[in-house]
């Protein structure tokens, strides 16, 4: 890479990291400040006004919130990964009728829009009478997030050798002792990269949450961070403040498991 490419490789790279770093540090700054000092936009608070954390955490029902996000998201990640891991395993390595034709809907259902569905899943679930508890977005987000973990493993899968599967067959080893001895251990990285994924998406889903909650019992930290306003303006400074407690936990999730996570997305894409 000569001079000129290097000078223009690191403004685009300096570029990229503003463009997606001042937001951030946007955030951040408002939650810090007092509401006039944030509609007079400065970009500095005067002095480090924690208040708006102290009610979001103490004086909301926040913590409630948070808590119905990590119990909804918990339980969504898990019985993805139990209901993917068979099913990602069956198209990597199983041949059977209209493997194919499955495997691309499988696909379509991951850019399948949720808001087709709205309608008809809210009807259903107010029949069984769910509508404003954990199982009323549990049930749609294992539904609508284990395609896509599906997807993932089955390209992880096909980067295991089949030469180890075929020797513990051979042995006399059967289908779900060799997905419980042999593969499972070396899809750690996929599992656990897959497990997060759909654990963030859950935790950030809006759409479902608004729609199939009506109280703080069964309401996640989206809905509840957009529920901060007071009667003539929004209140910025506990919005915003509420924004960053919940972004903390997927952060320390993603720095903890980052080895899995980069490893895990990595190993997926060599093969198909």
């Amino acid at each position: 890479m000569n001079k000129k490419l290097k000078v223009w490789f690191w403004i685009g790279l300096v570029t990229i990291i503003l463009i997606n770093t001042i937001p951030y540090l946007w955030t951040i700054l408002t939650s810090l400040k007092q509401q006039n000092e944030i509609y007079n936009v400065k970009i500095f608070p005067e002095t480090l006004f924690l208040e708006n954390y102290l009610q979001v955490l103490l004086e909301s029902g926040f913590l409630k919130n948070i808590w119905n996000s990590v119990v909804i998201s918990s339980v969504t990640a898990i019985m993805c990964i139990v209901i993917g891991v068979p099913a990602a395993y069956a198209f990597a390595r199983l041949q059977f009728r209209m493997k194919n034709g499955l495997f691309m809907l499988v696909l379509f259902m991951t850019i399948f829009p949720g808001i087709f569905i709205i309608s008809p899943l809210f009807s259903f679930l107010r029949s069984i009478g769910a509508i404003d508890t954990y199982f009323a977005l549990i049930l749609p987000y294992i539904a609508y997030f284990t395609p896509l973990v599906v997807w993932i493993l089955t390209g992880f899968f096909r980067t295991i050798p089949s030469a180890i599967e075929e020797v513990a067959i051979m042995d006399g080893c059967s289908i779900p002792k060799l997905i419980w001895k042999i593969v499972l251990p070396l899809s750690i990285p996929g599992i656990i990269t897959v497990g997060i994924i759909a654990f963030t998406l859950s935790w950030n889903e809006f759409l479902f949450a608004l729609i199939f909650t009506s109280s703080d019992s069964a309401r996640t930290v989206p809905v509840a961070i957009s529920q901060f306003q007071g009667v003539h303006s929004l209140n910025w400074g506990q919005m915003t403040a509420a924004a960053i407690v919940a972004t903390i936990p997927i952060v320390l999730i993603s720095v903890i498991l980052q080895k899995y996570i980069i490893s895990g997305l990595t190993a997926g894409a060599i093969k198909e």
